[in-house]
């Protein structure tokens, strides 16, 4: 019963345990560094960690800052600057290692202090750096072509140069790692005795309905101590976006991510998103709920999957299966379960070795193949094409597109990674795109109306929460309360990333469609190609959205046709 509570939660959440990478989300507007063609070969066990002395770089950034209003010498304080970007960059690249092996030991206090420490610097030398290409651009003109809108945007993000704001910032990173250590710390106490999750599912002396009992006491317990986090980060960015010059918390963010839309017409979307493909999803939800509690039980080792997966890359994607390769033979691949890894998995970049890092936990079940399916989607953008995505504008939508876009695409090859299994494992997938539409659009509209509440509590989080459910089917279909909230990372550590995932399959359903060639085309897009661009077309719209449900709708039955042929072999 246990066991099969578990596997039922980590298909149904799947998504919600893909996460990005927090330092890879860059704050400052430039990215100037360009990536070296070749791929890096250093094996992740050989990288050092090592990076320029951050209070070096803010004193020379300082020192320039206070010369170069009554200096005429344009060029030595753009020499000084460019050096820093460089400096910067650099930076950066250390933070994503930091980072990494922090995941790797989310209980070590050294690598999560050098990983703060670097987070530190980074928000404290970025803002150093507009207020310096501010200066030189209204003084000499520098980088005045970037035109008027890069010029406002730059000004605002150069007043949060402020000790306060990097004090809040410092508080946001502090809530947000204990939000990270809750999974791992919180206990429930129940007969005398506590428990962690892990040790409440492990224990057998329980009966049945004192498991229960206990499970609930630590969802309500956990619910109300992540809740309270939440509640502090609310009105912490709050003040955050008031100070940055920003209308809202949402509009702060939705800038940040450089998007082409605002969190207005994201609700507007949301609209139409949750009257076509809500009934769709509920009805092959209940249609396929045998197939999905087959696929649930099935055991796939990881060694064979890898191997089946190189192979079904180099079919779908021709130069896939090589970067497949690349990645095993350097490491950048790490899926050891331990319980002192981050939960989740994610793909970032780890720049000062010119290459992808993909982190997950292998649990020998459907969704780890998902998982990494998705997750190398990150990796292949990254290995085919930093220009464009890494160094690139920062583009979720796009970065997401990627990953949907393979996991799509891969549907072809099924049978030689799921087996017997195959028919099943496509209902899944569809049913897993349908969930990750509708619930990237719920948890952006969940953010937008819970950052806009006055003075809210826990449980007006919870109603929110639960009235929403009821909106996109959730609360039929899985018997949402409107406590699953506080399971959801992004909430907390990547306000407003979610709606990337309903925004980009959209994108991703349209480009699978055209198939393999229209895919390269995305992955090998230019830095700065936009969303709409690269998708072309207005996914937002509600002639799109309408005309995608209807093929969807195509597809969920020829899946469930082909399923409904093969019942008699389970």
């Amino acid at each position: 019963m246990k066991r099969a509570i578990s596997l039922l939660l980590t298909i149904l959440l799947l998504l919600w345990a893909c996460r990005p990478a927090r330092q890879v989300t860059r704050g400052y507007l430039r990215a100037d560094t360009r990536s070296d063609p070749r791929q890096g070969e250093t094996a992740f066990s050989d990288m050092v960690l090592s990076y320029p002395d951050p209070a070096h770089v803010a004193a020379i950034l300082d020192r320039a800052l206070e010369e170069v209003s009554s200096s005429e010498d344009a060029r030595a304080y753009e020499s000084v600057y460019e050096e820093q970007l460089s400096a910067y960059n650099r930076l950066i690249g250390a933070a994503s290692l930091a980072y990494v092996r922090y995941c790797q030991d989310i209980t070590d206090e050294e690598r999560a202090g050098e990983y703060a420490r670097l987070s530190g610097a980074l928000y404290a030398i970025e803002h150093r750096l507009a207020r310096l290409e501010k200066e030189l651009m209204d003084r000499f003109g520098y980088h005045r072509e970037r035109g008027a809108a890069y010029a406002d945007a730059l000004s605002r993000f150069s007043r949060q140069n402020t000790e306060q704001f990097s004090a809040l910032r410092s508080r946001e990173d502090e809530l947000c790692r204990r939000y990270e250590r809750l999974d791992h710390q919180y206990k429930v106490t129940y007969l005398g005795r506590t428990w962690t999750m892990k040790e409440l599912m492990a224990d057998n002396e329980l009966s049945l309905p004192e498991f229960l009992e206990a499970l609930e006491l630590y969802q309500r317990g956990k619910n109300q101590a992540a809740g309270e986090l939440f509640l502090s980060l609310i009105s912490l960015r709050n003040r955050m976006a008031r100070e940055g010059g920003f209308s809202s918390y949402a509009a702060a963010q939705y800038a940040s991510f450089g998007r082409e839309y605002t969190p207005e017409q994201a609700l507007a979307a949301a609209r139409v998103v949750k009257e076509v493909f809500a009934p769709l999803y509920i009805r092959l939800r209940e249609r396929c709920e045998n197939d999905l509690r087959y696929l649930s039980g099935a055991t796939f080792g990881e060694g064979p999957f890898l191997a089946a997966m190189e192979q079904a890359l180099d079919r779908t994607a021709p130069g896939a299966g090589e970067a497949w390769r690349y990645m095993l033979r350097n490491e950048l691949y790490d899926s050891r379960p331990s319980e002192k890894k981050l939960s989740g998995s994610f793909t970032t970049y780890l720049s000062s070795y010119g290459c992808p890092f993909l982190f997950t936990q292998w649990e020998d079940d459907a969704s780890s193949v998902f998982t990494v399916i998705h997750e190398f989607g990150h990796f292949l953008s990254y290995y085919w094409n930093p220009e464009g995505t890494y160094y690139g504008a920062e583009n979720l939508d796009l970065a997401e597109t990627d990953a949907q876009g393979l996991e799509l695409l891969m549907l072809g090859e099924y049978d030689a990674l799921f087996g017997r299994y195959a028919a099943a494992a496509r209902l899944c997938l569809l049913t897993n795109a349908l969930y990750a539409l509708l619930s990237g659009f719920m948890e952006d509209e969940f953010q937008q109306r819970a950052y806009a509440l006055n003075d809210p509590s826990v449980a007006d989080l919870n109603g929110l929460y639960g009235r929403l459910a009821q909106e996109y089917g959730f609360d039929r279909l899985f018997g949402y309360e409107g406590r699953e909230w506080t399971e959801i990372g992004h909430t907390f550590q990547f306000p407003f990333y979610y709606v990337s995932y309903g925004v980009s399959m959209l994108g991703a359903m349209s480009i699978a469609e055209r198939g393999e060639r229209a895919y390269r085309r995305v992955l090998k897009r230019k830095a700065g190609t936009s969303f709409v661009e690269t998708v072309g077309r207005d996914v937002l719209s509600e002639a799109s959205i309408r005309a995608l449900a209807v093929r969807t709708e195509q597809m969920a039955d020829a899946y469930l046709q082909e399923e409904s042929g093969k019942d008699s072999e389970k």
